[in-house]
Formats: structure tokens, C-alpha cells, sequence
């Protein structure tokens, strides 16, 4: 098996092709790791550092990781192979790594102790690696095996929605892309939240004197220009506020389009908007990778801001790509951060950043040397 470590930028066309058939095939979808995602970025000026370490035999990819590499902590003079970074730590909340699904151990094994043979460190900082399911364990068979030292750095959990977890309701066929007053699904709520959700649904109906409306926009460009307006129009287009909506930043929305195009070409867009009485309450962008539905970005509009748009959309959309697909998942990428939203969600998942001595003196060392630190108070 080769190990390859190649620059985002100069990823070629074969690569990209083998890439995306791993990313179809992962054991664990990853749409962060999807080439659709990665490749469109390559204009951003905070992807330069990006690479992408692949194992390959034969021109097929069997595992992929996007890395750079970082220092340890401010006060230790080691380098470890990354999943972070700039771009990936501000734009990404899953870092795991795609692997073919036949083979991951042997791929997560040549990931972890082929970096070294590419001029990477032995030592790895995987981020927000799922701390349950397949990868994890995974992970801890290689670890086993290879006798690597793994050394949890932080914790956190992440919202999302598994088939299993879900009560899947029938969703009736859209008519010319509308389905009208669209199901929600509540059954995974606290009584009191699924009630809540009811009557906010029912208010926006009444205030804007007319019927939820769910719009299945996927193939139609202009939902982007829509939608960059509707963010505009908030609190995320005020920059004094925190806001940063694509409209500021002209490399976000270049990406966000070049991104949303990438995916509808392949079919995997799912661009919908909630609206009533002809007024737009709510819209968002999920893309299909591995089979998995992952959100992009949404935004409401904040005149309706007391009759919860947010949730209502969010719960619509989850309700329909659920309904309508054959998906074992919607993931929205919301981490514990996401408290209120969160909650609309059956299921959470822990992921952890872990530190993994996979090969060499270096890394064992490191490992060895972290913990004391901890104990005498030294920033790690």
C-alpha cells in the first residue's frame, strides 16, 4: 500500500475520482472529507496549508485524512500530524477519516504509521474523532495491535439524527416541488418541546395568512441568491453583531456556490425553503455524502423570529430527506455549543480529540511526557 501525501491545490483529476468513490464507500461518511467539499475551497486563501495523506493500492484509494501539521503545545518543540488547522478547525465539525469500508483497519493503520515515510511526524492529533461506533473501534484494534499510545485530549458531543432514532412519517409527494403544510416529526421530543414546536407552526401559519409550505429548490441556482439575501438580511449580515453571512466575505460565498454546484450535479443537493403566505421563513442547505445527509448552512428570517423558525425548519427539512430518502442519517454538524438547537435532534454522539503515538521514539516520548505535565501544571 502507498501512502501519498499531495497539496489540496494540486489534487488531480484521477485523484479526485478515486477520492470520491472512497468518499461514496466510507465506513464512516464524512461530507468534510468529501472532494466536492475540500476541492471547491482550494481558492480560499486559509486552505493553503491543507493536504491530503491518502493510502492507495492499485489507484484505489483506501483511506483519506485532510492534515497539516501543528506544535504540540506552546511549550513543547514537537510537531504532530493534524486534522485541524485554520480552515478545517473554523469550517469543519468532523474531522474523521474516510476509510473503504472492506478494509479500514488496514487503512487507518498506513494513515496513522505511514505519515512518517511523507515527511509527516509520527505523532497524529486526530479532532473531533466519533468516541463510539465503527471508528472508534476501528481505532482501537489498530492501537491494540501496533501498541500505540492513545491519550484523550477533550470531549464533546455532537447532535444528530440516525434513521433508528428517528419516527420516520410518510411525506407526501411535492407538487411541482411543494409539499404543502409538511409533516414534523416530534415523537423523539420532550412533551413539552414537541407541543411548543406544534404551535409555533401553527402562529407562523395564522401571522402570515397562509399554510407551511415546504420548497424542494435543489435544482434551481437562483435558491443560492435567495438564500445569500435572506442572511444578508440578519443579524449574520452585521458584521458588529457577529454576523458572517456569505455577503461578507467574497471567498466564503465564492466557495458556498462553487460547493452547492458541485453537489447538485451529482444529484446530492438538498436546497429547501419553508415559507407561508408567500413570505420566505426559513431555508437551508443539506448535501448527501456516503449515503448520509450533512447541513451546510441555514438562516431565517428574523421578523418571525418568536415563532421559533429556526426549529420549525429544521425539523421540516429533517422530517423530509428522512421521509423522502433512503439516508441512515442526517448530521448537522452542531456540536455542544449548538445547546438550543441541539435539542430538536433524537440522538448525540461524543467525539474527542485524541493524540496517538503511531510511530516512532518521538511520539512515544510525547505521550509519556503529557500526562506529567498535566499533573505539574504545565499548558498542554
Amino acid at each position: 500500500m502507498d501512502i501519498r501525501l499531495i497539496p489540496l491545490a494540486e489534487v488531480a483529476d484521477a485523484d479526485a475520482r478515486a477520492w470520491q468513490r472512497l468518499a461514496a464507500e466510507a465506513l464512516a461518511p464524512n461530507m468534510c472529507l468529501d472532494p466536492r467539499f475540500l476541492l471547491s475551497a482550494r481558492a480560499r486563501p486559509d486552505t493553503h496549508e491543507v493536504r491530503v495523506l491518502a493510502a492507495v493500492e492499485d489507484g484505489t484509494w483506501l483511506g483519506a485524512l485532510a492534515v497539516t501539521t501543528k506544535r504540540v503545545a506552546p511549550r513543547l518543540p514537537v510537531r504532530a500530524l493534524t486534522t485541524g488547522g485554520a480552515f478545517m478547525t473554523s469550517q469543519c465539525d468532523r474531522h474523521h477519516p474516510l476509510l473503504r469500508r472492506d478494509r479500514p483497519a488496514e487503512a487507518l493503520d498506513a494513515l496513522l504509521r505511514g505519515g512518517p515515510t511523507v515527511g509527516l511526524p509520527g505523532l497524529a492529533l486526530l479532532r473531533r474523532f466519533p468516541a463510539e461506533g465503527p471508528l472508534a473501534e476501528v481505532l482501537d484494534r489498530v492501537a491494540a495491535r501496533r501498541r500505540m499510545r492513545v491519550l484523550e485530549r477533550s470531549r464533546d458531543v455532537g447532535a444528530w439524527a440516525p434513521r433508528s432514532a428517528f419516527d420516520v412519517v410518510p411525506v407526501p409527494a411535492p407538487v411541482d416541488g411543494v409539499v404543502a403544510d409538511p409533516p414534523l416529526s416530534t415523537a423523539h421530543l420532550r412533551t413539552d418541546d414537541a407541543r411548543n414546536v406544534r404551535r409555533v407552526a401553527r402562529g407562523l401559519a395564522r401571522e402570515l395568512g397562509g399554510p407551511l409550505e415546504l420548497r424542494d429548490e435543489s435544482d434551481d441556482p437562483a435558491a443560492v441568491d435567495r438564500f445569500v439575501a435572506l442572511q444578508a438580511a440578519g443579524w449574520k449580515g452585521d458584521p458588529s453583531r457577529g454576523g458572517a453571512a456569505l455577503g461578507l466575505d467574497a471567498a466564503d460565498e465564492r466557495w458556498f456556490r462553487d460547493m452547492v454546484a458541485a453537489f447538485r450535479r451529482d444529484g446530492d443537493l438538498a436546497a429547501l425553503r419553508l415559507t407561508a403566505g408567500g413570505e420566505t421563513v426559513w431555508a437551508g442547505f443539506h448535501v448527501r455524502s456516503g449515503g448520509g445527509w450533512f447541513g451546510l448552512l441555514d438562516a431565517y428570517d428574523e421578523r418571525f423570529r418568536r415563532f421559533s423558525p429556526g426549529s420549525v425548519g429544521r425539523l421540516a427539512v429533517m422530517t423530509y430527506l428522512l421521509g423522502t430518502t433512503d439516508a441512515p442519517f442526517v448530521d448537522p454538524g452542531f456540536g455542544s455549543h449548538y445547546a438550543v438547537g441541539a435539542r430538536l435532534w433524537p440522538a448525540a454522539r461524543p467525539q474527542v480529540d485524541l493524540l496517538v503515538g503511531a510511530r516512532g521514539p518521538a511520539a512515544r516520548a510525547v505521550l509519556r511526557a503529557v500526562p506529567l505535565a498535566r499533573r505539574l501544571g504545565v499548558a498542554t
